[in-house]
């Protein structure tokens, strides 16, 4: 137990003295602020109905707390790996793979709070809530791995980040194209997250494949992580 405070305690540490860092964490929340109390500001200024884009707007707000946060949390791993203190980690009783859980599991964390801020003023369904709220809280994760296992370094993780940033566009691609050619997007786990909160029906079958998905490349992507770090090792 004490290893672990002492994780999340130097993770803390970490934040506070990178300012990139310590922008990533507090982003979300910003984001929060700018979408509860701009929206109507913007919308009045425009003369745009709100209501029509409201919820375009909030699966954009969903995509990009996991995407802000898992790219944190997967730049701490690089800069952990790069000081190989992964190995250090590997060989105290937390173990390499108990390390990992925790790396995993602060961002699934934060995404799930700053998650349920967002969407507490919303009226959706709550199925459709549910569905949302869950994918969102395993993309973190699956961003973090992402870099961490197809990064060297964090010059290559800020050119990665900038090609996962595109996937927050997703919404729009469900929104504005007919259902037909928007299958395209099943590759992506944004795309089911998108679907699955902008769909009017099938929202059992979106959220439930939607997550089988996200699982599944959690899964994928873990066992890469671990092969990676255990060829680092040799």
């Amino acid at each position: 137990m004490m290893k672990i405070i002492q994780l999340i305690r130097g993770d803390m540490k970490q934040i506070c003295r990178d300012s990139m860092l310590a922008f990533y964490g507090l982003a979300p929340l910003l984001l929060i602020i700018v979408i509860r109390f701009g929206e109507p500001v913007a919308a009045k200024m425009t003369g745009v109905d709100a209501a029509v884009y409201h919820r375009l707007v909030i699966s954009f707000a969903m995509l990009l707390i996991p995407l802000i946060l898992g790219i944190m949390s997967g730049f701490i791993l690089l800069d952990e790996r790069d000081d190989n203190l992964i190995q250090y980690f590997a060989v105290t009783p937390l173990s390499k793979r108990g390390y990992l859980m925790i790396r995993l599991a602060f961002p699934m964390l934060v995404t799930l709070c700053y998650g349920m801020i967002l969407l507490l003023w919303e009226s959706g369904h709550p199925l459709h809530l549910f569905f949302a709220l869950s994918m969102i809280t395993l993309e973190a994760p699956l961003y973090t791995l992402l870099l961490a296992a197809y990064a060297s370094n964090k010059v290559e993780g800020l050119a990665l980040m900038k090609g996962f940033s595109l996937m927050a566009f997703t919404p729009a691609f469900v929104f504005f194209i007919p259902e037909p050619w928007q299958f395209f997007g099943i590759i992506t786990p944004t795309y089911w997250t998108a679907k699955t909160y902008l769909a009017g029906s099938h929202v059992l079958l979106f959220g439930g494949l939607g997550i089988v998905f996200h699982l599944l490349m959690l899964c994928g992507l873990y066992r890469r992580f671990i092969l990676k770090t255990d060829l680092y090792s040799e």
